[in-house]
């Protein structure tokens, strides 16, 4: 499958096609990561990392009415 190299402003971008979007497991939104080895590249989907932020703010809005009891007492 070959796809064409395109300039967006600064940048030279590829399209992805659905088929190996679905392959990957991949959805829009998410990290894939380029691995080269010699003159191959392997295209995969990249670990997610941990964001502490987010997840404090997950577990904050998930448990807010009970710290806010906690709180009261």
């Amino acid at each position: 499958m070959n796809v064409l190299l395109r300039k967006t402003g600064n940048s030279t971008v590829i399209t992805i096609p659905n088929a190996i979007k679905e392959a990957l497991g991949a959805e829009i939104g998410e990290e894939i990561e380029f691995v080269t080895s010699g003159n191959n590249i392997i295209i995969r989907k990249a670990e997610p990392t941990f964001d502490f932020d987010k997840e404090l703010e997950k577990a904050m809005s998930q448990y807010d009415e009970l710290l806010k009891e906690l709180v009261d007492k």
